[in-house]
Parts: C-alpha cells; sequence; structure tokens
C-alpha cells in the first residue's frame, strides 16, 4: 500500500520548483538590483526609457509621470494619471535628471483591500488587481546626485496604477514618506 504523503512530496517540489516560472505577472517590472539606476533626462536623448507617454504598462505610465515633471509637461500629467495636473510647480523643471529604481512591484490582493487601500473617508481607493510599485528616487542637477537612501522601500515614493477599461494604465495614487 502507497501511503498519500509520499506521493504527495515530490508534487509538492514539483509545485514549487515551477510556480515561479508560471507564475511571473508580466505588468510587474523586475525590482532592480541596488547598482541599477533608470535615467529620466531633460530630453528623450537623454532617458532610458522608450515609451514615455504610451501607457501600455505599469512602468511605462510611471515613466509618463516621471517625464512629466522632468520636461515640465503638463499633458504628460494628465495622461498618466486621467486628470489635470500641473507641474508648473516644479522649481527648475527640464534641467535636471531623475535617477529611479524600483524597490518593490506587487498586484494587490482581496487581503489588501481596504488595509492598505482607504481615502479620507475611510472608502476602499484600490481594488484587488490593482499594482503597486515603490520606486526609489534621485533628483540630480548641474552639482550632482545625492547619494541613494539607506532604505529605499521605506523612504521610496509609492504608486498604485489600474488598468483602464480601453487598456491604459493610470496612476490613480501616490505617496512618499514624511520628511
Amino acid at each position: 500500500m502507497q501511503y498519500p504523503a509520499k506521493r504527495a512530496i515530490p508534487m509538492l517540489i514539483l509545485a514549487l520548483w515551477v510556480s515561479p516560472a508560471m507564475g511571473k505577472d508580466p505588468d510587474l517590472p523586475p525590482v532592480d538590483p541596488p547598482s541599477r539606476w533608470h535615467k529620466m533626462g531633460p530630453t528623450d536623448a537623454e532617458s532610458s526609457s522608450r515609451c514615455i507617454g504610451q501607457l501600455i504598462s505599469p512602468i511605462c505610465t510611471l515613466e509618463t509621470l516621471l517625464a512629466c515633471f522632468d520636461h515640465g509637461i503638463n499633458a504628460l500629467c494628465t495622461l498618466a494619471t486621467g486628470r489635470e495636473i500641473r507641474a508648473t510647480y516644479m522649481d527648475g523643471r527640464g534641467k535636471g535628471t531623475t535617477l529611479y529604481r524600483v524597490v518593490v512591484a506587487r498586484r494587490l490582493t482581496p487581503r489588501d483591500i481596504p488595509r492598505r487601500c482607504l481615502n479620507d473617508d475611510l472608502e476602499p481607493t484600490c481594488k484587488a488587481g490593482d499594482v503597486q510599485i515603490t520606486l526609489s528616487k534621485r533628483s540630480c542637477w548641474s552639482y550632482g546626485c545625492p547619494p541613494p537612501y539607506k532604505d529605499p522601500v521605506k523612504m521610496g515614493t509609492t504608486y498604485k496604477l489600474r488598468k483602464e477599461g480601453d487598456g491604459r494604465w493610470i496612476v490613480y495614487e501616490c505617496y512618499s514618506p514624511p520628511y
């Protein structure tokens, strides 16, 4: 007589080995190692992105939002968020470079709602399936770049994105830690 536990162990090992490759979410950008920084410059030629203005993925939408502030182009902010946002408050816009790296990328699950997604009226703002990405950013100017934060997850800017019915992604919420 064969014991069910003896059959279950090899199946469990196979499932654990296969599941990371099968479970990779195509909408989530990979988390960057500490030494890798993407560049958003004042011109497209000075940026590592090739999809600014194309809301085809969460990372392209975030790069569109970052470019809005780096280039000082309000239309890019409006495009990335789906609502009118003005980048005119940025002092020295168009002259600096933003370096960023992805430190957290995850899809929200039903367990995240409403615990992580409450607005001021204590109503949930996010839905299961939305994407949450935290970026570590550094603003660089002619005099140089500040060193990266020691704890990029705690000090990063977190963005929540949702895929709209027409297939485009929008940033519907972002927040940075208090300084």
